[in-house]
């Protein structure tokens, strides 16, 4: 895992100060304007969680049914179900983190979920049937 380079990027997608937002069962859905941290923090976790199962992870792009402004953005599992318990909480966690804590949140989670970080990483995007606002 380059650290530097999660740093550089992360810093392109800052986090807007003073938000915070909880994973559900419908992924994180809020303001698109408010996402794009998320979708940037949801990638390197996806890549984190395939590392882990060995198995390719979906990142979906959701706003199908809702207002255009709102979309929101989940993982899902090599099975297709939801995503594990604990990687909701990691999920949370990292969508939280402040840009200073980002590389110790993800080393964090790589050591608590033993994550070989030289395993190969799958991950699969799927679109929202519909334009994405401000994404």
């Amino acid at each position: 895992m380059d650290l530097g380079a999660i740093t550089k990027y992360s810093a392109l997608h800052a986090k807007p100060n003073g938000l915070i937002l909880q994973y559900g069962t419908a992924g994180f859905r809020t303001k698109a304007e408010h996402l794009d941290h998320v979708m940037f923090r949801m990638g390197l976790l996806a890549v984190l969680r395939s590392k882990q199962t060995k198995s390719t992870i979906g990142v979906m792009v959701t706003a199908s049914h809702n207002p255009e402004e709102d979309n929101g953005v989940k993982l899902v599992d090599p099975l297709g179900e939801m995503l594990a318990p604990s990687w909701e909480e990691h999920a949370t966690c990292l969508a939280n983190a402040e840009e200073q804590d980002m590389q110790r949140v993800l080393i964090d989670i790589s050591e608590k979920e033993a994550v070989n970080l030289q395993q190969d990483a799958f991950v699969v995007i799927g679109p929202a049937v519909r334009n994405f606002h401000n994404l």
